[in-house]
């Protein structure tokens, strides 16, 4: 019987055979290409072969996913499962610069279609990418703060419609740095946390400190949140189609001169020469709103390599597909990276941020009419009406009625166009011509579109009546026949990416548009309106009637939504109670 033997023996003769036949075959299969050739085998034949496919790592093709043959369902559901032509971004050609927010000049652009006209990426600031090369460095992502650090700046204000410059978050709260507290609104007018200190607010509070304060809060460093962020501060619960609207409408505002004169008589008189250019957003950020709103399930045990089931994305009042049509390289944030920032401790600067809050605007309703101006300025005052071209006439409105998201359509000025470039974006991705390429509208007869939501829950919205629908869609459908209207469709409200395609496609050629009443009729906004087309192509289109909305309301129930998006875009509404 052999003696025992302790850990510190020396190893056997099998024991050592062993060990150095299994580092031969890991050496060997760790560099097996090269084994195989020091023993002649032809690189050829390994590459063209299924063990060169092995051997090789495919990595990812030019638009950043896996090989066709390594996706999956889960790849699918994320990346998706469209086609990614060369040389284009959202069916839009690399390096076209944009189309005008307003008319006139290529300047004031903020969307990649429209001009033909090739961006340099050699401009490296105008790049809000990072590069080592070009665009913004690695080093210009942060920022070290010294005595001068830069205060907050006021650019423009309504109640619930705020665009500041240089504002801070620290720790998911935010912060206005000025030595002169008079310079920015009361903080209750932009956002709604102090106004209603029950309800539960993201970001959890605002502050207002000093330069000095801010030295000693911060430390003496800062990250930077480059270009234009766009805040909305609102829960899900508040969110509808007309947010993103809002947004558009406020930030339309930024290409009207900034600068102004003050008359002898104490008129403010703004300089309309002064046309500063307008960078597109980069992100939309939602720090009340977490990215799903159902829960993570397990995938099912008995399947293997199951991935857990698809999540329901949170509500945002914003088809996905509109983000990646009008502003394809914006990226939307939610509530886990607020919390992710708030977690790092660190200071972070706003380069510039348009927020929105619409329970600040429904609360300082009155004061809509009223330019907000630092007490700085002893000229202060309401909107000169007399110096600006209105969109639309605010005396046959009651302003009490108007929806909070109107605040910005009251109060700020924006070019009368500054709706084409978005519906331009839209026509662009679904394939359609835009007016600007097809020309003058010949068509004589309107094209008639009802929105069903037959199929969709009751919860979902208004719906028509089940015993009226039949014979709606009988009437309408004969009325085509007989060559009163050139068209009828009817579309749904809702649905997988190609039946929103084909139901924007349907909606934008729209003259007559029809439903029960609530959101579902939001994609009106993009209905060939006056004012949503190029200043040529809408007097091109003079000789026809608007675009007409037609909504039914049970009776003694009415919003006027739907009504005032219509009417700032120069399109005609009709809301139906019963037979009236």
């Amino acid at each position: 019987m052999p003696a025992p033997r302790s850990w510190l023996s020396p190893p056997t003769r099998r024991e050592a055979t062993l060990v150095i036949f299994s580092l031969t075959v890991f050496v060997l299969s760790y560099n097996l290409e090269t084994s195989l050739r020091l023993v002649g085998v032809s690189p050829t034949k390994i590459s063209s072969s299924y063990l060169g496919a092995v051997l090789k790592d495919p990595g990812f093709e030019y638009d950043g996913r896996r090989p066709q043959a390594w996706r999956d369902d889960l790849e699918n559901i994320i990346a998706g499962e469209w086609v990614w032509e060369d040389g284009e971004i959202a069916g839009v050609s690399r390096g076209s610069l944009g189309v005008d927010i307003g008319a006139g000049t290529s300047q004031r652009t903020i969307y990649n279609v429209g001009k033909k006209r090739m961006a340099s990426r050699s401009a490296v600031q105008r790049d809000p990418g990072i590069g080592l090369s070009v665009g913004i460095s690695i080093d210009d992502q942060h920022m070290f703060l010294r005595d001068d650090i830069p205060e907050t700046r006021t650019v423009a204000h309504i109640p619930g419609y705020t665009i500041l410059d240089n504002l801070y978050m620290l720790n998911g709260s935010i912060y206005v740095v000025t030595n002169s507290p008079g310079s920015v609104p009361p903080l209750d007018s932009i956002s709604s946390s102090k106004r209603e200190p029950n309800h539960p607010t993201a970001p959890t509070s605002w502050r207002v400190l000093t330069t000095a304060q801010a030295n000693e809060t911060f430390g003496g460093y800062a990250g930077r949140l480059r270009q234009t962020t766009w805040l909305s501060t609102e829960p899900a619960d508040s969110q509808d189609p007309y947010t993103l609207f809002s947004l558009f409408r406020a930030h339309a505002h930024l290409s009207i001169g900034q600068t102004s004169q003050v008359s002898d008589s104490g008129l403010r008189i703004l300089s309309p020469s002064n046309v500063a250019e307008v960078p597109a957003p980069v992100r939309l950020w939602f720090p009340r709103i977490p990215v799903f709103s159902s829960p993570s399930m397990p995938p099912e045990e008995d399947v293997h390599n199951a991935h857990p089931p698809p999540r329901q994305r949170a509500y945002t009042g914003i088809h996905a597909n509109i983000i990646k049509a009008v502003l394809p390289t914006m990226t939307l944030m939610y509530q886990e990276e607020w919390a992710d920032y708030a977690d790092m401790h660190l200071p972070y600067l706003f380069e510039r941020v348009v927020i929105v809050d619409r329970a600040a605007a429904n609360a300082g309703r009155e004061s809509w009419m009223t330019r907000w101006q630092p007490m700085l300025d002893t000229h202060s005052g309401s909107i000169g009406d007399e110096l600006r071209k209105r969109q639309l006439d605010l005396a046959e409105l009651n302003q009490e009625g108007l929806p909070s998201w109107a605040a910005p359509f009251v109060g700020f000025d924006a070019p009368e166009h500054w709706w084409a470039p978005t519906r331009a974006a839209l026509l662009s991705y679904i394939g359609l011509p835009s007016e600007a390429e097809s020309g003058s509208v010949t068509r004589k007869k309107p094209v008639v579109t009802f929105v069903s939501m037959e199929d969709e829950p009751y919860e979902a919205g208004g719906h028509v009546r089940t015993e009226d629908y039949p014979e709606l869609i009988a009437g309408l459908e004969q009325l085509a026949k007989q060559g009163v209207i050139s068209e009828f469709h009817v579309v749904k409200s809702n649905g997988t990416k190609e039946s929103w395609e084909e139901r924007m496609k349907v909606i934008t050629r729209t003259d007559v548009l029809l439903g029960a009443f609530g959101h579902a009729l939001g994609d009106s906004m993009f209905m060939p309106a006056p004012l949503s087309l190029p200043a040529h192509a809408a007097t091109s289109r003079d000789t026809r009637p608007s675009p007409l909305i037609m909504e039914f309301w049970p009776s003694s129930a009415f919003l006027r939504d739907r009504e005032f998006a219509a009417k700032v875009l120069g399109m005609r509404y009709m809301a139906w109670w019963d037979e009236r």
